[in-house]
């Protein structure tokens, strides 16, 4: 299987033509902009209430990445996933482009590797570009004297992610961007490139932005080593449900071996020679059986 920046073999024609037709709505793309979209408003109603915009601030902080959280005591586990479907309620096209390329672009993601791969991958986005956003905002937050470290939401890196795994897969599709037909490997490029230059000006101290760009390359580089290493062919449930057949296998070996010591040590000295213990372990697997 092909993993590099070339179609692999399996894919068969229409690598050269250009997407003109609205994709059908994948379900797995249906529930993570769903999810977006649910928890987009249920925040932007509690911000525009007077009464309750405090809340919405705590619950942003609460469930976006947070340094500060990080530092001070247990470290909150949960906003390396929660933070992936929080987005800005006072901006929605910062929810509104994430969930543009997610629909073009994570369809047909989903349509070449499946819905639990899929998801596996946007999860894995969320995860690993979070990693990365709470590792340099903890670093920056030490190094700063007490200065306040920023909270990070957004779904940007889990969405760079599908878009460079797409192009890594596809690379010679052509899609429309603005008026323009170009491949998907052009699309990453320019659409990586351009975060990589805004992430140096914000290292170097040049940009004053605060959008997350770290977490957007983070994502870029995870999909890409997800298509170049073959993971993204992996399918979780089905690696879980063969690892549980492998342990059930390994435990009915085992008891078969166990019931023909016991059925020897009967033969030997009769029944009356078993434990308590021993009658139960037959009695158990009797039943089962």
């Amino acid at each position: 299987m092909a993993t590099g920046w070339q179609d692999p073999p399996e894919y068969r024609g229409g690598g050269g033509g250009v997407q003109l037709a609205m994709p059908p709505l994948t379900p797995g793309v249906r529930a993570v902009i769903w999810a977006n979209a649910a928890v987009f408003l249920g925040l932007f109603l509690l911000y525009v209430l007077p009464a309750t915009r405090g809340f919405a601030f705590g619950v942003q902080e609460w469930l976006g990445i947070s340094p500060e959280l990080w530092l001070r005591g247990i470290p909150p586990v949960w906003q390396l996933v929660t933070w992936g479907f929080l987005h800005s309620f006072t901006d929605p096209t910062h929810i509104l482009f994430n969930m543009l390329f997610l629909y073009f672009l994570g369809t047909m993601l989903e349509g070449i590797i499946g819905t639990r791969r899929f998801l596996a991958v946007y999860l894995s986005g969320v995860l690993v570009s979070g990693i990365a956003t709470l590792g340099v905002g903890m670093s920056a937050a030490l190094l700063s004297s007490g200065g306040a470290a920023p909270t990070t939401i957004g779904a940007s890196g889990a969405v760079f992610c599908i878009v460079v795994a797409m192009a890594a897969l596809r690379p010679k599709t052509r899609v429309i961007f603005i008026l323009f037909p170009i491949t998907l490997r052009t699309l990453a490029i320019l659409y990586v490139g351009l975060n990589v230059f805004d992430l140096l000006l914000q290292f170097s101290g040049g940009a004053g932005s605060n959008v997350a760009y770290l977490a957007h390359v983070t994502g870029a580089g995870w999909g890409w080593i997800l298509v170049k290493t073959g993971w993204i062919w992996r399918d979780p449930v089905a690696g879980l449900e063969e690892r549980r057949r492998r342990v059930e296998e390994r435990r009915g070996a085992q008891e078969d071996l166990q019931v023909d010591e016991l059925l020897a040590k009967i033969s030997r000295e009769g029944i009356h020679s078993l434990t308590a213990r021993e009658r139960s372990f037959l009695k158990r697997v009797s039943k089962r059986r």
